[in-house]
């Protein structure tokens, strides 16, 4: 175990784990919302212990909704241990009510009883079968707590490297418009909230 801290820790200083901060906030929403952030950015690094030194590092995070009193980011990390066949990426996200600091949970973006899992489901094996992306294993569905981020017009649901797909593919995601999914969404929630 601690062989893994120190390699964890020298991953930390190595990629330089970069994450923005709030200001304008009150100090205890500012506070539960910058404590947020920093905890999913961190979420991001690869859960990989290098066994060497890291010869490549990279973080790097992307606003991708920040309007309406909502505030969504997608972290990703990559590192390249030296002597490895490739690197190595990690992706995590949150979604936050910036009036509150809520932090929304998936199953929070739909209404209750709306049988949402099934019509994304439905949605995401569509494009799988369009888009012909290669599986490891087949696909079993969303549950209540599945990674995800909003897009000003978008659902995007995302899956670590060889989760799902062989690591040369890449982060897997799906992305899926709010026309597609409008019946389902919860009335008080953050895709409400956009579109206005």
């Amino acid at each position: 175990m601690g062989s893994a801290n120190i390699s964890l820790q020298a991953l930390l200083k190595q990629a330089g784990t970069t994450y923005p901060k709030t200001v304008n906030l009150s100090s205890k929403v500012r506070s539960k919302i910058n404590s947020a952030i920093k905890k999913v950015a961190f979420a991001a690094i690869p859960d990989y212990d290098p066994g060497t030194s890291v010869s490549e590092a990279v973080s790097n995070y992307k606003t991708t909704v920040n309007m309406k009193g909502v505030l969504s980011l997608r972290f990703e990390d990559y590192f390249y241990p030296e002597m490895a066949a490739h690197g190595v990426t990690g992706v995590s996200s949150t979604t936050l009510n910036l009036k509150t600091g809520h932090e929304y949970k998936f199953d929070q973006l739909f209404q209750k009883g709306s049988n949402y899992q099934a019509v994304i489901n439905q949605i995401i094996q569509a494009q799988i079968v369009a888009e012909q992306i290669p599986l490891l294993k087949p696909f079993t569905g969303v549950g209540p707590d599945e990674d995800y981020y909003l897009t000003p017009d978008s659902l995007v649901i995302y899956y670590q490297p060889y989760e799902y797909t062989p690591g040369a593919y890449g982060v897997l995601e799906f992305k899926i418009p709010y026309a597609q999914i409008a019946g389902i969404i919860d009335p008080d929630g953050p895709i409400r909230k956009i579109l206005g």
